[in-house]
């Protein structure tokens, strides 16, 4: 309550006397916050596809994620694990189906509290009528914005062009 940073009571303080702070000038700047240890970079991959639902409209793949964990109960585009050892040339690998998937140009960046993530995103059209694999569904695209979507996965529709508003 003495030592609070932008206003320290020195003057009230019973140690004013053998503050090294206050004796170099610099106690406003105390107590200082302990800087916190940054994780290592993950990476993963992102897959946006897109339903042709006839008529102008489109859906996107989307499913829930698990409800304990990192975005728990969110809704996100289907991705692979976030490895530090993410090995992009086996992306595919864990699409959700099979598809004609574009590697969009770029990577998309993300911190979390705890670790930085860089996401590549493939994208894919796929044809009216196809299902959803288990544990998906398809959103028309203008509902999108009533998901759960965490800021990560906005960032991943918006690096694919599609609106999640």
């Amino acid at each position: 309550t003495i030592c609070t940073p932008k206003n320290p009571a020195c003057s009230l303080c019973p140690f004013n006397e053998v503050c090294a702070a206050r004796l170099r000038g610099d106690a406003e700047t105390f107590p200082r916050k302990a800087k916190k240890a940054e994780g290592k970079l993950r990476r993963g991959a992102a897959f946006v596809a897109v339903r042709e639902d006839g008529k102008g409209q489109a859906s996107a793949l989307v499913r829930t994620r698990a409800a304990k964990g990192l975005l728990g109960g969110m809704t996100e585009v289907p991705t692979t694990q976030w490895l530090r050892d993410f090995d992009e040339s086996r992306a595919l690998d864990e699409a959700p189906f099979k598809a004609k998937w574009r590697r969009v140009p770029g990577v998309v960046t993300h911190v979390f509290t705890h670790f930085p993530l860089e996401v590549i995103v493939y994208s894919a059209k796929v044809p009216a009528g196809t299902k959803a694999p288990r544990g998906a569904r398809f959103v028309p695209l203008g509902e999108l914005g009533g998901e759960a979507l965490p800021s990560l996965m906005r960032k991943v529709l918006v690096h694919a062009d599609i609106d999640p508003r």
